[in-house]
Parts: C-alpha cells; structure tokens; sequence
C-alpha cells in the first residue's frame, strides 16, 4: 500500500493542470481546481468532470464507483455535526450514517452510509478534509460493496495529494447554492389546487431556519398560518429543511436569469432583519 501511495504522488506532482468546466481529463494528473479552492490528484484509470456548483465528479469506465468532491465551510464542530446527520445523493436519495464517525486526523473525518430502499446493493463513504480559514472539501464515494477496500484505498490517495490552494476568494462562490442562499431571506408563491400558498424562508447563517407559511382557499375566504424552525442545508439541487418536530421539506432550487426558483416559482429576495 505505501509503494502505491508513494507512486501516486510522485506521478501526480509531474503535471499540474487548471482545471476547466464540463472537461473530461484522464488520471493520473495534478489538477489545479480554482472552483474547489485546491490542487489535488486525479489517480490511474480514474477521469474527472467538473461542473458550475455541482463540484468535480471522479468516475470509472468500467463501474459505477464515482467520487465526488464539493467546497464547504466547516470547521470540526460543524463537520461532525454534519457526519451525524442523513443525507440525500442525487435523485433524493435518502443516505443514513452506519457505526461511528472515524477521526483519522485533526482535518480529516469520515463516516459510512446506507442508502434506503432498492439502493442498498451500494455502500456510501463521506469524507471531511478541512483546511485553513473554514475552508473544507466534503467528498462523498457511492460504490458497490464488493469494492470498499479498493475505494477506501483511492480516497486516501486523493487527500494525501489534496492541497488547499493559499487564496479563500473561488471562481465558484457564486455558483455554489449554499453560498448563495447562506443568510437569505425569500418569499415565493405556489398553487396546489384550491389553495394558492406562500412561503417565506429566513436561511440563518449557523444554519438554522425560520418558516412561515400560508394557505389561502381560492377567493380569499379563509387562511391558515404556519411557523416552523429548524436546520437547513443543501443536497445536490435541493435545499433541505428539517424541522425540529422531525419532518423533512426538500425543495427543488434553480438559478435561472440571476434569480432563484423554489420548487419551479420565483422567488423574491428580501431583507434579512431576523437573523444572519
């Protein structure tokens, strides 16, 4: 294992590219990532993609093993915090954490998942690596079981050439949806059926969040009032509510035009007087 790993980053450490959107490269490379805010290696026989806010997906042609790596602010209180969580892959997948959350460092944490349902022939690694100032990668492998030590053994070569980049200003903090909606206030309409709602969404930056609802019969008759907290994040597209009563909301986001759909409708941005 050590004569693998040593390889891996000497080969890496011969190349050192800039790694351009929606461009497939082939390992093993050195890719300079500008829109994760690190250098990191590409290992043998794996290819690389990286798309606008979505991160940089690793994957096989001969399985379907992917990694993918993702920009985040955490420091370790939030990362473990983050680790005894569920989660949700692409597709609203609903993930749970199995045994316990690994510290095989001071930066570096992981977990292993179970997806739910007809998923469970794929097992689920999440990685935290954390670096200077808040910065973190979080790097999540969704693989066959058959394959975890091979997998294990590719996501360490990974961060052992992993390398956080000196300037905190990324090409993506626009692009990112959970910088985007951190500290945010906004407000959109919705019909469902006889009802015509509205919801406004306060989107705390500790990550916590305050929702008021309300339901109007079509003509304006009658109304019904809602208010709920609880903790937010961001999965995939998706911005993620759970409540403190234990209910989840998933809400499909869009940027279209510079403004941000929820569940298909515009939303409008307002002030944030309740929290930051």
């Amino acid at each position: 294992m050590r004569i693998l790993i040593s390889f891996f980053l000497l080969s890496v450490t011969l190349f050192g590219i800039e790694l351009e959107l929606d461009k497939v490269y082939e390992g093993p490379k050195k890719l300079t990532a500008s829109s994760l805010g690190v250098s990191m290696g590409l290992p043998p026989r794996w290819s690389a993609v990286a798309k606008r806010g979505e991160g940089l997906l690793l994957f096989t042609n001969d399985s379907n093993n992917t990694i993918k790596l993702q920009p985040k602010e955490m420091d370790a209180r939030r990362a473990l915090d983050y680790l005894s969580s569920t989660h949700y892959l692409k597709g609203r997948i609903k993930i749970f954490p199995e045994g316990k959350v690994i510290r095989l460092s001071s930066y570096i944490y992981y977990r292993a998942y179970e997806p739910d349902g007809v998923h469970r022939d794929k097992s689920v690694l999440i990685y935290i690596v954390l670096g200077p100032q808040n910065r973190a990668i979080r790097m999540h492998a969704v693989y066959q079981k058959a394959d975890e030590t091979k997998i294990k053994a590719i996501c360490m070569n990974i961060i052992q050439a992993l390398s956080f980049t000196p300037t905190k200003q990324l090409k993506s903090a626009e692009a990112d949806l959970e910088k985007r909606l951190l500290g945010a206030h906004v407000a959109y309409m919705n019909r469902e059926g006889a009802y015509a709602s509205k919801r406004e969404i306060w989107l705390c930056s500790n990550y916590r969040y305050q929702l008021k609802g309300a339901r109007t019969v079509q003509g304006g008759m009658s109304r019904e009032y809602d208010l709920k907290y609880g903790q937010w994040s961001v999965e995939n597209d998706d911005l993620v509510l759970k409540g403190d009563d234990g209910r989840e909301l998933l809400i499909k986001v869009e940027r279209r035009d510079n403004a941000l759909f929820f569940d298909g409708q515009r939303s409008y941005e307002l002030n944030n007087h309740q929290c930051r």
